[in-house]
């Protein structure tokens, strides 16, 4: 008799908060502060990464626009280098964008996939052929 192996957990509670998350409330509740979204879903450790992640993000940037403003303000300070600190802080800029979508997709996904459990009979794999300069992935499930 072959067991389940990909299903959705047997509990009932579970199944209860598995019918209540909706991929859309999760990502709206990222876009609204990033980590939320993760809370929402129950994956709290998640949520203190990006929060933490965006809030040091968005600090630095804010650090480094404070510093360009001194900058600017300083008559000796050439050109290039406030050119410099522009592109750091918009690295900074960039990178907060990024984690904020991020954190909204992942809360989007891991809304759909909420209940799901995977057994060990599946598995994952990331092969190299370093002959063939190739990198394939294989999907194993055994049933």
């Amino acid at each position: 008799m072959a067991s389940k192996k990909f299903s959705i957990s047997d509990d009932n509670d579970l199944n209860d908060s598995y019918s209540k998350r909706s991929p859309k409330g999760a990502m709206i509740r990222s876009l609204i502060l990033p980590g939320w979204g993760q809370i929402y879903n129950r994956k709290f450790i998640k949520a203190l990464v990006f929060l933490g992640g965006e809030t040091y993000f968005i600090s630095r940037f804010l650090d480094l626009n404070d510093e360009l403003r001194t900058l600017e303000s300083n008559s000796v300070v050439s050109a290039s280098d406030i050119e410099d600190k522009e592109q750091e802080r918009n690295g900074w800029g960039w990178l907060f964008g990024a984690g904020y979508f991020l954190a909204m997709g992942d809360a989007f996904v891991d809304a759909h996939l909420y209940g799901v459990s995977i057994d060990e009979e599946f598995s994952v794999k990331l092969l190299s052929n370093k002959q063939k300069s190739r990198l394939s992935l294989q999907l194993q499930y055994n049933f």
